[in-house]
Parts: C-alpha cells; sequence; structure tokens
C-alpha cells in the first residue's frame, strides 16, 4: 500500500477557489480504481492548513492518479494559492494481515 500526504496553507482570501479545486479533487480521486481513501482536512488548530491523506493499492495506482489531468490541475492550483509551497510526502506502506 502506498500512503500520500500533503500539506498546503492558504490565505483567507484564496479559501473559496482552494476549497472549491481541492472538493473536485477528492471527489474524483476516490473514483480512481487503484484508491482506498482520500480526505483533505483542516487544522482547528491553524486555520488555512490543509492537510490531505490518502491510500493507493499499489504504486501502479499512485502512476495512474498522478498522470490524470485534474490531478495536475490541482497541484497547479494548489501551488498558486498556497502562502509556501505545498508540502507532499509518498511512503510505502506494509500491511500486516491477520
Amino acid at each position: 500500500m502506498i500512503v500520500i500526504t500533503g500539506t498546503a496553507r492558504i490565505a483567507e482570501a484564496n479559501r473559496a477557489e482552494f476549497e472549491k479545486v481541492a472538493e473536485r479533487q477528492v471527489r474524483l480521486s476516490r473514483k480512481e480504481p487503484g484508491n482506498i481513501t482520500y480526505g483533505c482536512f483542516e487544522d482547528r488548530l491553524e486555520p488555512g492548513r490543509f492537510f490531505f491523506y490518502e491510500e493507493w493499492k499499489d504504486r501502479a495506482a499512485v502512476e495512474f492518479h498522478f498522470a490524470r489531468d485534474y490531478c495536475h490541475e490541482f497541484m497547479d492550483a494548489a501551488r498558486r494559492l498556497a502562502e509556501t509551497e505545498p508540502e507532499i510526502n509518498v511512503r510505502e506502506v506494509m500491511v500486516k494481515e491477520g
């Protein structure tokens, strides 16, 4: 399984536009065949700091995801709307069964 996390700090002036593109990204990503879970959350103690958490079946599912046009559009928008460069981390996780 692959786990992707990301954060973006969004200024209040950009919030409505960011929420719109983030919602689209989540909705479309959840429909992908290799997606296990995908969520976007705002930090209650730091308004404007958004956290993304994703789980994918395997590396092929991640590659498929990153090749989608809407994924590129979201990343471009996140960079444009964020106060600082958004952060992204990709980790392969061993899942213990049983």
